[in-house]
């Protein structure tokens, strides 16, 4: 099946090696009809779901659907239809597939598993969709988890909130960290993870990621930095005893934003230096973009702010550049959190509480977070069997 790739960073659509360049308003009215393909929508619905705050009429809705079908022309399996007296429906047709002996390659698909694997370590999100779209020219299948996480790192929820390709419990735990992302309420999320945990719902590896660093960073989001640190040894503990060479960095950085929350200045430090230490070594973009965020916000308890603004925005610049929109949208609620607690009538706190709205806004949050919830709160409350 043909599948869209968007890059919300330039609101440009691919498929395969083509790509289409859009303006914002036709970017989200086109994503929008995608996640819902086969589905028709009437003008109203459309205004009200997609431009969400704002007051265009439905004669707008005509004039994006004509510009976007213009743009789409050479595209001829998209196809946007009128509903005659209602609105629009957008279908995907298959287009003639290619018969790539590669597909049947064991020694190519091995490589391409490879570089997907190779970028993920590496951060490089834009880098994981970019070799996506191109799946049917160079003829390679992606795996059930990649598809999953392109379509995460993507922040894709209303995929994941209607998709059957997807096993309910690997639904519910990429759900669950989009929430994180999507939520300005730290304990209801808080509240969740600690419910999982509980009910062991999880795989064994999604059990003991959340355990020794997902929820310790979730402590510190609900201003309780003192669990998180008394879970600290434990962390140290699992990461070496299994091998966990790829959670070194990750529980660096979770441990440095905790020590920041707890206003454990020195630790906080110490845990920087180490930090930059490893960078050197293994400069991955994802921990790059999370450092620079945590470093400016040490620089503000320092009453460092214009240096501290500056790294605060090469972080948010770095980690939406990667194309990690989960990490890119969490870390402007972690700002805001942080300034909130440590000097609300800063001037950067009116900054950073406008880029959240704005990112509420630009990425639909409030509308998707009622539907994100009423799922995972069923998750949560159905019985263990329904979930295999």
């Amino acid at each position: 099946m043909s599948q869209l790739i968007f890059d919300p960073a330039g609101y440009t659509v691919n498929d395969g090696t083509e790509s289409v360049e859009l303006l914002a308003k036709e970017f989200a009215l086109l994503q929008f009809l995608y996640e819902r393909r086969g589905q028709a929508f009437s003008r109203e619905q459309l205004l009200d779901r997609v431009w969400v705050l704002e007051y265009p009429v439905e004669r707008t809705v005509d004039d994006h659907i004509y510009r976007l079908r213009k743009k789409l022309r050479r595209w001829p399996h998209v196809k946007i239809n009128t509903i005659r007296g209602y609105g629009y429906s957008l279908i995907m047709a298959e287009p003639k597939a290619l018969d790539n002996p590669s597909m049947r390659d064991e020694e190519i698909q091995n490589a391409v598993r490879g570089l997907f694997e190779k970028y993920h370590l590496l951060g490089q999100g834009k880098s994981i969709v970019a070799l996506a779209s191109q799946r049917e020219v160079l003829g390679f299948e992606i795996n059930a988890y990649f598809r999953s996480y392109i379509r995460f790192i993507q922040a894709d929820i209303g995929w994941f909130l209607e998709t059957d390709e997807v096993r309910p419990r690997e639904r519910f735990y990429w759900l669950l960290l989009l929430y994180w992302a999507a939520t300005p309420d730290s304990d209801r999320v808080l509240d969740y993870c600690e419910e999982v945990l509980r009910q062991g719902l999880m795989t064994p590896e999604q059990h003991r990621e959340m355990e020794i660093l997902n929820i310790l960073e979730l402590y510190a989001d609900a201003g309780k930095p003192k669990k998180a640190i008394e879970r600290f040894d434990h962390t140290g503990r699992v990461v070496e005893q299994d091998g966990l060479t790829g959670f070194v960095m990750p529980v660096a950085l979770m441990e440095m934003y905790v020590h920041l929350v707890a206003g454990s200045w020195e630790e906080a430090d110490q845990t920087a230096a180490r930090l930059e230490r490893l960078l050197e070594k293994e400069p991955y973009i994802r921990e790059i973009g999370r450092f620079r965020v945590f470093k400016g916000l040490r620089l503000l308890t320092k009453g460092q702010e214009r240096e501290a603004e500056e790294s605060l925005d090469e972080g948010l610049e770095i980690l939406s550049m990667s194309q990690h929109l989960p990490l890119y949208l969490g870390a402007i609620k972690q700002i805001n959190l942080f300034l909130r607690r440590c000097d609300p009538e800063n001037s950067l706190a009116r900054k950073y509480a406008s880029l959240f709205e704005s990112v509420q806004k630009e990425f639909h949050l409030s509308t998707f977070r009622p539907a994100m919830e009423k799922y995972i709160s069923e998750f949560l409350g159905a019985d263990m069997v329904e979930k295999e």
